[in-house]
C-alpha cells in the first residue's frame, strides 16, 4: 500500500508541472496468459481482445526523454486447458500505473517524430469473476499484479498545444496472479501477456 501511495504521489507531482503532457489513450488489448502446473498437463485457452483506457502523462526530463506514467483501466483475464474437455476462464479488471521511460527521436517528417518506451507498470486488481459459476479451480486472485512494459510508436504535432500519437507496446506479467486454489492444484501459477495497440492524443 505504501507503494501505491507513493507512485501516486509521484503522479500527482507531475501534474503540477507546468512543462507536463497529459493525455487519452485508448487501446485495444490482446490479453492472454503464460500458465504452468508441475503436477499434470496445462495450456493456455487462446487470447481475448479487450480495449483498455486511461490517462497518460509525460514529463519532460530533456528534449529527447520522458518520463511517462499515468492511471490506466486494463482488463485482463485467467484461461487455461486441462483436457479436451475441461477449460475454465476467469475475467481479471485492474488500475495501472506505470513507470517508464520514452525516448524520441529527431523529425523523420515534420511534426513527426519516432519514439520507444521501456518501465515496468504496477497493477492494481479491481475486479475479478469466473465465466461460469462451475468454474473453481482458482478461489482467489492476488491484489497486485507487475509488468515489464516494452513499446514503440510515432507523434504528430499537430497544434501548439496538441500531440496525436499510436504504437504497439508488449507488456509481460512477471507474477504469479493467482493466490488461492483448491488443494490438488496448488502449483497452478499463471502471469499474464498483453499486446496493444496504444492510440491517443496529449494536449
Amino acid at each position: 500500500m505504501k507503494t501505491i501511495l507513493l507512485l501516486l504521489a509521484l503522479l500527482s507531482s507531475a501534474l503540477l508541472s507546468a512543462q507536463t503532457k497529459l493525455g487519452l489513450k485508448l487501446s485495444p488489448v490482446v490479453a492472454s496468459n503464460r500458465v504452468t502446473n508441475d503436477a499434470q498437463d496445462v495450456e493456455n485457452d487462446g487470447s481475448r481482445l479487450n480495449l483498455s483506457v486511461g490517462l497518460v502523462v509525460d514529463k519532460p526530463l530533456s528534449d529527447s526523454y520522458y518520463f511517462s506514467t499515468g492511471l490506466i483501466y486494463m482488463p485482463k483475464r485467467a484461461a487455461f486447458r486441462v483436457s479436451a474437455d475441461s477449460a475454465e476462464s476467469y475475467t481479471l479488471q485492474y488500475l495501472q500505473i506505470p513507470i517508464t521511460l520514452k525516448l524520441f527521436t529527431s523529425e523523420i517528417a515534420p511534426d513527426v517524430k519516432v519514439y520507444f518506451q521501456i518501465g515496468s507498470a504496477l497493477e492494481l486488481k479491481v475486479f475479478e469473476e469466473p465465466k461460469e459459476p462451475s468454474f473453481d479451480t482458482i478461489t482467489k486472485f492476488n491484489l497486485l499484479d507487475f509488468s515489464v512494459i516494452l513499446g514503440s510508436g510515432i507523434e504528430y504535432q499537430a497544434g501548439t498545444n496538441t500531440t496525436i500519437f499510436a504504437g504497439i507496446s508488449y507488456q509481460r506479467g512477471l507474477s504469479n496472479t493467482i493466490n488461492e486454489t483448491v488443494s490438488n492444484a496448488d502449483d497452478l501459477q499463471l502471469r499474464n501477456t498483453i499486446v496493444s495497440l496504444d492510440l491517443g492524443v496529449k494536449f
